[in-house]
């Protein structure tokens, strides 16, 4: 067992990243990929650079447009709007990643009308894999599980689930 001794020691301190600007820094993270403005002044300020100096990087960002929080927020939710996922998960997807106010609401407005289509399509994926279950009632609730853990509003889960006939069974069958 390792004892707690100076040789030895138990995490390594968190070096500050001085050899490296800030503008510098930020360009190596942009390179990679895109962050939000919010994201962008959380990790400079957890390398402790200075307010002003994270200021005047995030201000030259925007004059080169290198950030650009609306733009950001629409992409992300067509993208995730094109993988099944519906607008309440987007909406705290797009919080998750520090995009937040009018960006946001905006990305999801341009959304949410293809909420019924994108529910429809991720239900229709799913069908298959549940036709071997013969109580219609059962499939029924794993749908509307999954529509629901997928973020979709329930008004439409329920019309989804109330337009597809493998869901629907006479309620007089036995």
């Amino acid at each position: 067992m390792q004892e707690n001794n100076s040789d030895y020691p138990q995490k390594k301190p968190r070096r500050q990243r001085k050899d490296i600007s800030a503008w510098e820094q930020t360009l190596r993270w942009l390179d990679a990929r895109w962050y939000s403005e919010s994201k962008l002044r959380e990790k400079l300020n957890r390398l402790a650079y200075g307010v002003d100096e994270i200021e005047e990087v995030l201000n030259k960002c925007r004059e080169y447009n290198l950030v650009n929080d609306a733009a950001l927020a629409e992409e992300f939710a067509r993208s995730q709007s094109s993988r099944g996922r519906g607008s309440r998960r987007i909406a705290c997807e797009l919080y998750r990643h520090g995009l937040t106010g009018d960006a946001a609401r905006s990305a999801i407005e341009k959304i949410t009308g293809n909420d019924a289509q994108a529910a429809q399509s991720a239900l229709q994926s799913k069908l298959s894999g549940w036709k071997n279950q013969p109580d219609w009632r059962k499939r029924r609730e794993k749908a509307f599980q999954f529509l629901a853990r997928r973020g979709f509003p329930l008004d439409i889960i329920y019309s989804a689930l109330d337009e597809e006939p493998t869901l629907n069974g006479n309620m007089f069958e036995d």
